[in-house]
Formats: C-alpha cells, structure tokens, sequence
C-alpha cells in the first residue's frame, strides 16, 4: 500500500538527459532555481548516461538543496540511488521493473510510473503508486516514440478511471495547461520549456499561472 505523503506540486520539470555532455551541470543550476522558487516543483532527475556514481553524487547535491523546502527530487528508475542519494521518490518507466516490486522494496518513496496505454495505466494504479504520468497528450518531438498523440479526450478517459493523480505529459505549453486540468489530470510535465535557466524562475510562475486550485 502506498504510503501517506504531503499534497504532490502540480509542476514536474524533467532534467535534460544530456549532463554526460557537458562539463557544467545544467541539471544542478535547475535545481538552485527550483530550490529558490516559491511555488513546488517535482524534479525528475532523468540522466540515464550518467553512472551510478556520478548519478549519485549528482543526486545526493540536488537532494541536499531540496531538503527543507516544498520541492521534491525524484530519481528516475534508479530506486537504489534514490534511496542512497536521500531522493524524495523514484519515477518508474513503462518497461521497468514491476512497480509493485519497487513499492515493497523503497518503501517511504514516493513512486510514480510513465504508461502510454489504457492496459499499462490500470495495470500502475493496481500497483498502488503515488501518481501516474501519462501521454504524450500533445505532438513533442522527444514522444514520437510512443506513438501518436493521445488527445484530451483520452487524457479525461484515463484521469476518470483512476484515483491517483495523474499528470499530462508532451507538447504542454502553459497555455494548454488548463485544458489538462479541465480534463481531469492533476498537474503537468515537461521538459523542453525549463532548460533555459535564465528564464526558468519566471517560466516556472508562468506553468503556475494557469494552474487553478
């Protein structure tokens, strides 16, 4: 059984997934912003290339900074390292580990799981997970490979047949956000709109802007 935790933001921004690329961590300088921000952000450290040292070390800094605040740091699949690293959760893609698994083994967690399917969302709500986040709900680029995408009317299909809160996920410009709320999803995420981090304090207010309570 999932565990009881605080009100989840409504705001998930994805890390890059390139930090292997560079010698400056664009995924630490996201997380001195988020960390200084007013409005709670989940943070999807999502940096498959890095290692497990490195992903650690890196995991463990952004922790560091997230402690006393409202944002929340998730690991991408990586549960050991999240654990480890002092994370507050762990976001599970479709094809990994069963989430059920995960949830005995990281217990105190939070854990969250990508589906991109009515079979795989229902089969991540028996699993009893914190949230869900589903899509793509719009045309991105970076979605292409799980196929076309899934519409309003089926984000509102999925949100209606679940009780963990859901977030929408591709192509979700902040002028699209209400149409998301409107149709049942919790909140959003996204990745593409935070990595400039000049603007990212006034680009978080923005997504927040159009988020009604």
């Amino acid at each position: 059984m999932a565990e009881k935790h605080p009100p989840l933001p409504r705001l998930m921004i994805v890390s890059s997934g390139k930090e292997h690329l560079s010698h400056s961590s664009l995924a630490m300088k996201q997380a001195l912003i988020i960390a200084r921000s007013e409005q709670p952000v989940i943070f999807q450290l999502r940096e498959k290339s890095l290692t497990a040292s490195d992903m650690f070390q890196l995991g463990h800094s952004i922790a560091t900074l997230f402690k006393d605040g409202k944002s929340i740091l998730i690991i991408n699949e990586r549960f050991d390292i999240a654990l480890a690293a002092g994370a507050g959760g762990v976001h599970l893609p479709e094809s990994s580990c069963p989430a059920d698994v995960i949830r005995k083994s990281a217990r105190g967690l939070l854990a969250g799981q990508s589906a991109h399917s009515e079979a795989a969302c229902l089969e991540t709500a028996s699993a009893r997970l914190d949230y869900l986040l589903f899509g793509p709900v719009f045309h991105t680029p970076s979605k292409t490979p799980f196929g076309p995408p899934q519409g309003l009317e089926r984000l509102r299909d999925i949100c209606s047949k679940l009780r963990i809160p859901v977030f929408a996920v591709g192509g979700i410009t902040p002028e699209k956000v209400p149409a998301c709320i409107e149709n049942g999803a919790y909140g959003i995420a996204a990745l593409a709109p935070f990595l400039d981090t000049v603007s990212l304090p006034e680009t978080i207010k923005h997504y927040h802007s159009f988020m009604s309570s």
